[in-house]
This record gives structure tokens, C-alpha cells and sequence, in this order.
């Protein structure tokens, strides 16, 4: 008996490490569509592995999906909290700013996050579609700053295909996609090297 338990133990321990040091992916796809005072879209968020995780619906639907993500085993919806509960978050959360801010003072921020994305490879960042805003200039000036940094980019991980469109009102029709993926036991022991080295 001793010895099933011990080796069921040792088989989720190994299912568990397993899963730690397989690199997990995060998925951000969104569309946007604003056409003068009309917008839609949507926004999914996906963690987990290729074809399976944990699957957030940012907008419209709030909703958590887990199993695959075109055919999940479970959803759930997210309820808007009421306004009476929306205030009193805001009436908390504005007592302890200061706590918080003497709290990540004593946090390496900018350690940790060289250390995350040292330990982060970026698989595909893409804007496809059409770019307008109110304002012509805007619009170029936008365009201008997205090529020069299309120059930095790797052409393959970072794909750029946006028409700008040049009016007096906004037309806007884009799609992204952002793709990511890391080790999780990887970046746990990155992490808790940069704070170890820091708090000495």
C-alpha cells in the first residue's frame, strides 16, 4: 500500500515538472473596428499550451474557458461587479496607495522584468489592416513611428501590414496578434536569482 502511494506521489511529481519545464504559450488576438462614432471587436487572451489552457474573453464577453480553445470543457462567466462594490474597491484601493508604493520600493522591478523577458521569446507580433484617426497628421505620425521601429524588429517575428487611411474622420480596421513563449521553471529560477542577488 506504502509503496502505491509513494508511487502515485512520484507520478503527479513528474507530471508536474513536466508541465513546468514544457514552454507554455500566451496569446493575445484581438480585432478593432472604429468607424466615426461606431466601434466594435473583440479581444482573447489564451495560456497555456498550443491548443489547449486557460482561455479569457476580455471583450465583449467576459468570460474564463479551460480545454481546448475552439471547443472548451468548461466556461465560466464573469459577472460586472455592482457599482456600490465598484466604490468601495475604489475607496480601498485609493486608502492603501501608499502602502503599496512603500511596498514595490523594495522590489528589484527592473531586474525582474530584465530577467522575464531574457527568459521570454517572442514568437509573432502583427498589426494587419487599415489605420485612420480623426486627424491626418496624426495618422502619419503614427505611421512614421511604427516604420522605424519595424527597422529594429526581425521582419519574421514582426509583421507590419497596415494601410494608413488619410480623411477627416476615423476608419480604423485592425487586427493583432501577439505570441509568446516561455518555460515557467525557467523563468521562476531567473526571477528568484535577480531578487536573491538583489536583497543581499
Amino acid at each position: 500500500m506504502l509503496n502505491i502511494i509513494l508511487y502515485t506521489f512520484l507520478f503527479i511529481l513528474s507530471i508536474f515538472l513536466i508541465m513546468l519545464i514544457c514552454p507554455v504559450r500566451i496569446q493575445l488576438k484581438s480585432t478593432l473596428k472604429f468607424k466615426e462614432a461606431h466601434i466594435n471587436g473583440f479581444a482573447h487572451l489564451m495560456l497555456g499550451y498550443r491548443k489547449r489552457g486557460v482561455g479569457i474573453n476580455i471583450y465583449p464577453e467576459k468570460t474564463i474557458t479551460f480545454g481546448t480553445y475552439h471547443k472548451p470543457i468548461y466556461v465560466k462567466t464573469l459577472r460586472d461587479q455592482s457599482q456600490e462594490a465598484h466604490e468601495k474597491k475604489q475607496t480601498k484601493d485609493k486608502k492603501s496607495i501608499k502602502e503599496k508604493y512603500q511596498f514595490f520600493r523594495k522590489i528589484p522591478v527592473m531586474q525582474l522584468t530584465k530577467s522575464i523577458i531574457r527568459s521570454t521569446r517572442w514568437e509573432e507580433f502583427s498589426l494587419k489592416g487599415k489605420l485612420g484617426l480623426s486627424n491626418p497628421m496624426q495618422t502619419g505620425m503614427i505611421f512614421g513611428f511604427m516604420n522605424s521601429f519595424k527597422g529594429l524588429a526581425r521582419p519574421q517575428k514582426f509583421i507590419l501590414a497596415l494601410e494608413p487611411v488619410f480623411s477627416q474622420k476615423m476608419n480604423t480596421d485592425v487586427e493583432g496578434t501577439m505570441h509568446v513563449r516561455f518555460s515557467p521553471l525557467v523563468t521562476i529560477i531567473q526571477v528568484g536569482f535577480a531578487y536573491f542577488k538583489f536583497r543581499k
